[in-house]
């Protein structure tokens, strides 16, 4: 993909998140997809802790208004800090928002920023969390590099997206929102654990959940 390409698909996610922000906690995707994407996450956080995984710093990219990032405080001491990405900031400005009404600000912290570029230290988090925006990335390699280095030595992370390779999924994300968004792209599990495992990550792990939506959750260790 060429730059002007590059340029058009974050020009048109910037557009549709910009607009989406208004109403996105209220949105029926929510019930259908993000919610129970949000509940596999904490299941397997709260795991990972269970195994020996404490003072987690979590980093969120493509955080929309703060949801998940909010619901990590449910870990307690075991979460040291949380922040969370997003390339809108009118959902960033949201997100931020509801932290100041709940007087989280100490421990959460939220950034505008590009997923292919995180403006953050290389082993900045011991876990990095993707729900449900990586089929709007236009270099999804880059993306998924960018989880990797700013990852701890041994740090997890937990993608999630779209599952395309069953009848449903195929019909809903590569026919009807590819129709409506026009620039996304669905990864089949094939092609997620590539981009894993050309990242530099092991111990590749996928969980497909839902029905209608159907949703695959990868999750990695990054070997450094």
């Amino acid at each position: 993909m060429d730059i002007e390409q590059s340029h058009e698909w974050k020009t048109a996610a910037l557009s549709h998140f910009q607009r989406w922000s208004h109403h996105y906690d209220r949105d029926i995707i929510n019930v259908l997809l993000f919610r129970p994407s949000y509940r596999r996450v904490m299941v397997q956080l709260r795991h990972w802790i269970r195994r020996g995984l404490t003072s987690v710093r979590l980093l969120d990219v493509g955080c929309g208004t703060g949801s998940l990032i909010i619901q990590t405080l449910q870990l307690g001491s075991d979460l040291k800090h949380a922040a969370g990405l997003d390339m809108s900031d009118n959902m960033i400005e949201y997100a931020r928002e509801k932290t100041r009404d709940l007087k989280l600000e100490k421990r959460i912290s939220f950034q505008v920023g590009d997923a292919e570029h995180l403006p953050f230290a290389d082993n900045a988090f011991d876990v990095v969390t993707c729900c449900n925006s990586f089929h709007h990335y236009p270099h999804q390699d880059r993306a998924v590099r960018e989880m990797h280095r700013v990852l701890d030595h041994n740090g997890r992370l937990i993608l999630i997206d779209g599952y395309r390779d069953d009848p449903i999924g195929f019909f809903i994300f590569d026919v009807c929102v590819e129709r409506v968004e026009k620039l996304v792209h669905h990864c089949s599990a094939k092609r997620f654990e590539m981009l894993l495992r050309q990242a530099g990550m092991l111990d590749i792990t996928q969980q497909v959940f839902g029905i209608c939506p159907p949703a695959i959750m990868n999750m990695a260790r990054a070997h450094k």
